[in-house]
């Protein structure tokens, strides 16, 4: 079978292929289920172009996963930010969408999940220090909490390490969704929320 070349990029449009590369790695990882299923023939062949084109914007096909893991982030955060601007916007009820999304974007999207605190180049907890769209997705959690203390709904006096343990509650929560097709437990979520964020109301 012959793979079709895509169209030559205008001279000085190259870059633009960084984002298409980085799209056809996460089409790669949502199809076929498996981090290693993102190889440079793999995302050469679903962009349409050369696999030695791929170096000249990414050294490598872990920059290119690592890439993906940036970019997933990202959808989490929206994801869990939508939610959170959807609704009653007390302090409460908005920690609460946000932790629901976190699960729903675990349930709908389960392949990036997996990659995002189980693949073989990323984290194994949330981001706490420098400046990735990891942590701006974590600083949901912090905000959230440090919202509710201000609205004395609750006693944390450690919203970073209160955020923390939450994050390791939903992602517990998730890895039972995305490995054991658990359904999510609203019940239980609920009292995850209450007893880590030490929700008072």
């Amino acid at each position: 079978m012959t793979t079709t070349e895509r169209p030559r990029n205008p001279r000085g449009q190259g870059a633009s292929l960084g984002p298409e590369i980085v799209a056809a790695a996460g089409r790669i990882l949502d199809r076929e289920g498996r981090e290693d299923a993102i190889t440079l023939r793999a995302v050469a062949r679903e962009v349409g172009i050369s696999a030695p084109s791929i170096y000249a914007h990414f050294p490598d096909r872990d920059a290119i996963v690592l890439a993906v893991i940036d970019e997933s982030f990202t959808q989490l955060r929206l994801f869990a930010q939508h939610a959170i601007d959807t609704g009653p916007q007390d302090p409460v009820s908005r920690l609460r969408r946000g932790c629901a999304a976190y699960l729903a974007y675990a349930e709908q999207s389960p392949h990036r999940y997996r990659v995002l605190f189980g693949g073989a180049k990323t984290m194994t907890g949330p981001p706490t220090t420098g400046d990735s769209p990891g942590l701006r997705a974590f600083a949901i959690l912090v905000e959230g909490i440090q919202a509710c203390i201000d609205a004395g709904a609750s006693s944390s006096t450690d919203p970073e390490g209160d955020a923390s343990a939450l994050w390791a509650g939903l992602h517990g929560c998730a890895m039972l969704i995305v490995d054991q097709h658990v359904a999510a437990w609203d019940g239980v979520l609920e009292h995850l929320v209450t007893a880590l964020a030490r929700l008072t109301v």
